[in-house]
């Protein structure tokens, strides 16, 4: 069991109401994190899904592994025109 920090932009850090926070895991990997999330903020769960998540500046697969000091975020999908 290990904690991880996540950083949250745009609709999903309003949706939470921080722009950062820490989670803790079983597993270091993407899909843990994600799952993480959804148990400490519900709320977050329909949005969470639609994103995407970032771990050390890149975009990572679900499978994939971290470190308890990855930098991890959260982004959202965007529209625009």
């Amino acid at each position: 069991m290990g904690e991880v920090s996540v950083k949250l932009f745009a609709g999903v850090a309003e949706l939470a109401g921080v722009k950062e926070l820490r989670v803790s895991v079983k597993h270091f990997t993407v899909a843990e994190v994600r799952c993480a999330i959804e148990i400490k903020l519900p709320q977050l769960a329909p949005l969470l899904a639609r994103s995407a998540i970032a771990v050390d500046g890149r975009y990572a697969t679900e499978d994939e592994s971290l470190c308890s000091n990855s930098e991890i975020a959260i982004i959202p999908p965007v529209s625009g025109g």
